[in-house]
């Protein structure tokens, strides 16, 4: 059984549902229509309850490479459902809070380079394997602009304030087998086999108590992400303050298209 969607293949067979994320030419970049409809998932999978699995993968060589910043891309960006940052960063909250706290125990099988809000969905995932040759990257910083709706903080839980500031301020790439020793993935699967130890994984987790998966699932994020909640809050106010005070998201993007060094603004200019 498939639900049909323009940016997404969701196949649902016996306890299992896969998300594949289904824009390769874009190498799976969210534009807005693809976050409206990932929402949409997000909440068909809250109201059902003959699945207790998830699995979420992309389609072609990456699993996602973020948000789309074509021009093209972030004329669209906003809209009456979205007319500003403030609105788009609470938004953003809310698919991500409710991606973490779906009911089903969910797998990302990282079959490419993870980027951006790719790397923030999959941090927010119960399991994590990756295939050998994909990387975890967050380069938001490079073009002015911060890592935000909600993404941080799960990556924070998982690899600690010193490795998740080189993601984020240097921009580093984490290669699979550094991802695993740093504990942003459980496993490196060789590519052909990505899918498969997923399902092993699956058929592990599935001789235990649902009800017992459920409530550990819910107690861990509980415990992970409660001294969050505050800075959460307030996250899309700052974003929108600083976006509106520094003009850099501008000149970072125009940078990007442009393939030159961003001119970004000092305190002093």
């Amino acid at each position: 059984m498939a639900d049909k969607y323009r940016y997404f293949i969701v196949e649902k067979a016996g306890e299992v549902a896969t998300i594949t994320l289904n824009r390769p030419e874009k190498l799976n970049a969210f534009n807005i229509a693809m976050l409206y409809e990932f929402s949409d998932i997000v909440d068909d999978l809250r109201l059902d309850l003959q699945r207790r699995f998830v699995v979420i993968t992309g389609a072609g060589r990456a699993f996602c490479a973020g948000i789309d910043i074509t021009k093209e891309a972030r004329d669209e960006w906003y809209d009456a459902r979205q007319p500003n940052e403030r609105v788009f960063q609470e938004n953003g909250q809310t698919v991500v809070r409710n991606w973490t706290n779906l009911h089903q125990v969910t797998i990302a099988a990282i079959n490419g380079p993870c980027v951006g809000l790719g790397l923030g969905l999959v941090s927010c995932c119960d399991f994590r394997l990756i295939a050998e040759g994909a990387y975890c990257s967050i380069p938001e910083t490079a073009i002015g602009i911060g890592y935000s709706v909600s993404c941080l903080y799960p990556l924070v839980s998982l690899v600690g304030a010193a490795q998740a500031k080189r993601m984020i301020m240097a921009c580093d790439r984490v290669p699979a087998r550094e991802a695993k020793d740093i504990g942003l993935v459980h496993d490196v699967v060789a590519a052909d086999q990505l899918m498969a130890a997923s399902s092993q994984l699956i058929e592990k987790l599935s001789t235990k108590g649902p009800t017992a998966l459920r409530l550990v699932k819910r107690m861990v994020n509980a415990a992970t992400v409660a001294q969050y909640a505050d800075l959460a809050a307030m996250e899309p106010e700052l974003v929108q303050a600083f976006y509106t005070a520094t003009g850099d998201i501008g000149e970072g993007i125009g940078a990007y298209r442009e393939r030159r060094r961003p001119r970004f603004k000092l305190e002093t200019d």
